[in-house]
């Protein structure tokens, strides 16, 4: 089975994390809205857009 990727871009910072969001395509959404903590997000050099891939363990 080949992987799952998505492109989300950045939508908006909360208090701990910044949120980023799938843009709406012909296409269902894989994820839709992804919560990253800001620490973590840090170590990424704060992205505006950011790859996530799903595969199976």
């Amino acid at each position: 089975m080949e992987p799952l990727k998505a492109t989300l871009t950045k939508a908006r910072e909360t208090k701990n994390t910044v949120r980023y969001e799938e843009p709406e395509t012909d296409q269902p959404l894989v994820i839709g809205t992804l919560y990253v903590h800001k620490w973590a997000n840090k170590r990424l050099a704060d992205p505006e857009t950011i790859t996530v891939t799903i595969a199976p363990a």
